[in-house]
C-alpha cells in the first residue's frame, strides 16, 4: 500500500494468559502467523473493515498489550538516492581485498589486537552465499524468516530482483575487518530488498536466541513497528548491540530501527569523509563510515560495488565484533560509548551538518585499543 502498510492484516500482542484462538473467534478472524516464542501474533483483517479499523477494535480489548498495522521495511538503496543495483560485479577480488575505506576507518593492523574470535553477528538482509569462496566456512546455518522451511539463500526471487547479494555484500564487509567473527544470517529481506516488520521481528528474536552478539540491519521503513521495538528491547536486555544504516533519503528523517535509543546509528560518507550526498542525518545518527564505492563478496561468487547506508552499517558491525572479541562483558551501552569516544570528528569539513553526523568517521583500531 502507499502508506507503506502491509494489507490484509494486522500485528497483535496479547498479555499473558489470553487466548489469540479466543480473540480471533470473537472478532471473526484468524490467526495466520506469529513470532516463535512470544505474545505477538499476526491476524487476517475481518471482512468489512480496513487494517486501521481492525488496529482501533483489538486497541480496545482489554487482553491486548498492542495492535498495530504490519509495515514493509526495505534496504535504503530501494527507493534511496543512491543507485540500487550493485555495479561491477566480477571474479577480480582486488578492490575487495585492499580498497581505501579499511585505511579510512584505522582497521589496517588491527588483526595484532583482535580478529573477532568467538563473535556471532546476525545479518538481517537478503540470505548468505554459502559456498562462496571467501567465506565459505564462516556462516552458522541461519533463518529465513520469509519462507522458514527454507535456508536463507540470497538468491533472485524473480526479474528485476537488484537486492539479490546485498547480504551477502554485507556479510563480506564484516568478515573482513573482522576475520574470525562469524556470520548468522536471517534472511529478512526478498531479493527485491523488501520484508515486513513481523519478518523483521521474527529475525530479531531468532538472532537473540541462537548466540548472536551483534545484530547488523541494512533496511529501514519510515514507520515506527511497535513489534520491532519489542524484539530490539529483548535484544538490549540480552546483552545483543543493534547496528543500523541511517538511509538513504539525503534527509534529516528518521527511519525505523533508527529511531531506537539503543540502536547504533551509522551514515554514510565518501573517500574524503565528507557526508554522502544520499545519506541521512541528524542528531539520532551516532557516527559514520564509508558508503561510497565499497566492493565486497557478491551472490555469484565473484564480487561487485554498490553504494549506500547499508554498506556503513557492516563497518561498524566488524568494529563490535573486534571489541567484543577482546573484552566480552561489553554492554550494547559500553559499545556505543567506546565507539562515539574513539571516532574523529568531520564537523570541520562538512560545516552544513555541524552535529549531525554523530561523532564523526570511526576509529577501529583506536576503538579496539580503548577497550582491551
Amino acid at each position: 500500500m502507499a502508506d507503506g502498510t502491509v494489507p490484509g492484516h494486522v500485528l497483535v500482542k496479547i498479555k499473558a494468559g489470553a487466548s489469540i484462538n479466543a480473540i480471533a473467534a470473537k472478532y471473526q478472524s484468524v490467526v495466520l502467523d506469529k513470532v516463535p516464542g512470544t505474545r505477538l501474533f499476526s491476524l487476517r483483517k475481518p471482512a468489512g473493515t480496513t487494517e486501521a479499523q481492525f488496529v482501533k477494535i483489538l486497541g480496545d480489548d482489554s487482553r491486548v498489550v498492542f495492535a498495530e498495522t504490519n509495515t514493509y521495511m526495505e534496504n535504503p538503496e530501494v527507493k534511496g538516492l543512491q543507485i540500487h543495483f550493485a555495479a561491477d560485479a566480477g571474479p577480480d577480488a582486488a578492490g575487495y581485498e585492499n580498497q581505501q575505506a579499511y585505511s579510512q576507518v584505522n582497521s589496517i593492523g588491527v588483526g595484532a589486537l583482535s580478529t573477532g574470535a568467538g563473535i556471532v553477528v546476525a545479518v538481517l538482509d537478503t540470505g548468505a552465499t554459502f559456498d562462496h569462496p571467501a567465506l565459505a566456512g564462516r556462516y552458522l546455518p541461519g533463518y529465513n524468516a520469509i519462507q522458514p522451511t527454507m535456508p536463507p539463500l540470497d538468491v533472485s526471487d524473480g526479474p528485476l530482483s537488484g537486492s539479490t547479494g546485498h547480504g551477502t555484500m554485507i556479510a563480506g564487509i564484516i568478515l573482513k575487518l573482522a576475520p574470525n567473527a562469524r556470520i548468522l544470517p536471517v534472511r529478512v529481506l526478498n531479493s527485491f530488498g523488501v520484508g515486513t516488520a513481523l519478518d523483521v521481528a521474527k529475525g530479531i528474536n531468532f538472532a537473540v536466541k541462537n548466540g548472536a552478539h551483534i545484530i547488523n540491519m541494512s533496511f529501514g521503513s519510515a514507520q515506527r513497528s511497535k513489534a520491532v521495538d519489542d524484539a530490539l528491547d529483548l535484544a538490549e536486555a540480552k546483552g545483543v548491540a543493534g547496528i543500523a544504516s541511517a538511509g538513504n533519503g539525503g534527509a534529516e528523517e528518521v527511519q525505523n530501527p533508527t529511531s531506537r535509543k539503543g540502536v547504533n546509528v551509522v551514515g554514510a560518507v565518501d573517500s574524503l569523509n565528507i557526508k554522502a550526498d544520499y545519506s541521512n542525518y541528524g542528531s539520532w545518527v551516532k557516527v559514520v563510515a564509508p558508503g561510497t564505492g565499497i566492493r565486497s563478496t557478491f551472490w555469484t561468487g565473484g564480487y561487485a560495488t554498490w553504494s549506500g547506508t547499508s554498506f556503513a552499517a557492516p563497518f561498524v558491525s566488524a568494529q563490535s565484533a573486534l571489541m567484543l572479541s577482546v573484552n566480552p562483558t561489553l554492554t550494547p551501552s559500553n559499545l556505543r560509548s567506546a565507539i562515539r569516544s574513539t571516532a574523529r570528528s568531520i564537523d570541520d569539513i562538512n560545516p552544513l551538518f555541524v552535529g549531525l553526523l554523530g561523532k564523526g568517521v570511526i576509529d577501529v583500531f583506536a576503538a579496539v585499543n580503548s577497550v582491551r
